[in-house]
């Protein structure tokens, strides 16, 4: 799947932004599907998401590394981890970057980019599910990460 990129503005400044992007306990809970965040150290994090793929739900594990944090501006994380299905599995890798700018003292715009890869028999058809889904993905992290911010 190709990767992504979207932009919003949010109603906060850019520290207030930043404060939410930076901590991946409270951003991984904006991603569409993440229901639950463990903390491993201070740069890994274990993801149990679910997800629709076509007509049903599927349960994913990832497990999240921060990988670069330029504060108050740039992030980068990357995740592995399997996504299940009745009896076979798909190795997923997830990766993600936020930029923040300042639009006005009250207003910070978000740039986030990512893509989905994964592996098994199936997973070229789980990319295009993946890829189809992006458009209504987005739009609920938009609504979440607002939302986090108010």
């Amino acid at each position: 799947m190709p990767e992504i990129s979207r932009e919003i503005i949010v109603n906060a400044p850019l520290q207030t932004t930043w404060d939410l992007v930076s901590d991946m306990e409270r951003f991984s809970l904006c991603i569409p599907g993440c229901k639950e965040v463990k903390v491993i150290s201070e740069t890994e994090f274990d993801w149990k998401l679910e997800t629709k793929v076509l007509r049903t739900t599927r349960k994913a594990t990832a497990r999240t590394r921060t990988m670069k944090m330029e504060p108050p501006t740039h992030a980068e994380f990357v995740g592995e981890g399997r996504l299940f299905e009745r009896s076979n599995h798909y190795k997923l890798t997830i990766t993600g970057t936020t930029d923040l700018e300042t639009v006005e003292d009250d207003k910070t715009r978000v740039i986030f980019s990512g893509d989905v890869k994964a592996s098994g028999l199936g997973g070229a058809i789980i990319e295009k599910v993946a890829a189809g889904q992006m458009d209504s993905l987005f739009s609920e992290f938009e609504n979440n990460i607002k939302q986090a911010l108010e």
